[in-house]
């Protein structure tokens, strides 16, 4: 006797093809999230980090003769964003007499020295909570070490404003780069000069924490007293140009400088 028999179809599951691409679409998204994440961990701690003073003293000093009635500080200080950082102070910004600031820094390897003038002086916690205003008067002033760029500053210490000078070095090697400050007495206007030569008389007590700043900075060092300034002019292009009429030309206000740019 023949039975009734029903018959069942089951229905197909995913393929193995389909599954591996699954897998691996999956893998990846996984693998790009972990990657931002680390990146983002990785910002937000540069940020967040703050700078680390460490007890040590700065292992150079400035042997200028007029700071030496001024009282000395100094300190050093590690950073995730400048590397480290060897600070040396002769008197006080909020003083009416003289001061100078020399921040001597070895950035990380591959890491440049910012661009902004005191970017640096504000990251290690000095001029951070000073209202402070640079001018548009730039020096160019040569030492043993190298060369500075320097720029008049105007700081307003306890409702009176400090004539200064903010500087940063040129300096050949990527190693090592000295910023600051240089304020005269309230109300006076600080010479250029006066501050190349402070800087020219920077020595080292002892072996810096980066070799290749200390062998740069003791080869330097050997050579002869050099230091000069001279302010910075503006350069003009020699060169035949065909120029719009006069009447086309954008008219000067008084107190400002300008680059006029011309038509072609």
């Amino acid at each position: 006797m023949r039975g009734n028999f029903e018959t069942v179809t089951v229905g197909q599951g995913p393929s193995p093809i389909s599954i591996a691409g699954a897998v691996i679409r999956y893998g990846f998204y996984a693998v790009g999230a972990l990657v931002l994440g680390m990146i983002g961990i990785g910002i937000m701690s540069l940020w967040k980090i703050p700078p680390k003073t460490i007890d040590v003293p700065p292992a150079f000093r400035i042997t200028a003769p007029g700071l030496a009635r001024l009282p000395v500080s100094g300190h050093v200080v590690t950073s995730s964003l400048l590397g480290r950082a060897e600070v040396r102070q002769y008197g006080r910004l909020t003083n009416r007499d003289i001061d100078l600031a020399v921040v001597l820094v070895m950035p990380p390897k591959g890491v440049g020295m910012g661009t902004e003038f005191v970017q640096d002086l504000r990251t290690l916690n000095l001029l951070k909570m000073t209202r402070m205003s640079l001018t548009q008067t730039h020096y160019d002033m040569d030492t043993r070490f190298g060369e500075f760029r320097g720029t008049e500053m105007r700081v307003d210490t306890d409702g009176r404003w400090k004539q200064c000078i903010a500087f940063r070095s040129r300096f050949d090697s990527p190693s090592v780069y000295v910023t600051g400050w240089y304020c005269d007495a309230t109300g006076t206007k600080p010479s250029a000069d006066a501050v190349a030569c402070m800087l020219d008389k920077l020595v080292l007590d002892k072996e810096l924490d980066s070799k290749e700043a200390d062998t740069f900075m003791r080869e330097k060092m050997g050579k002869r007293a050099n230091c000069m300034a001279q302010p910075v002019t503006q350069t003009t292009d020699t060169g035949a140009r065909r120029m719009s009429s006069p009447q086309r030309w954008s008219q000067p206000t008084a107190g400002r400088n300008y680059n006029y740019n011309y038509r072609y």
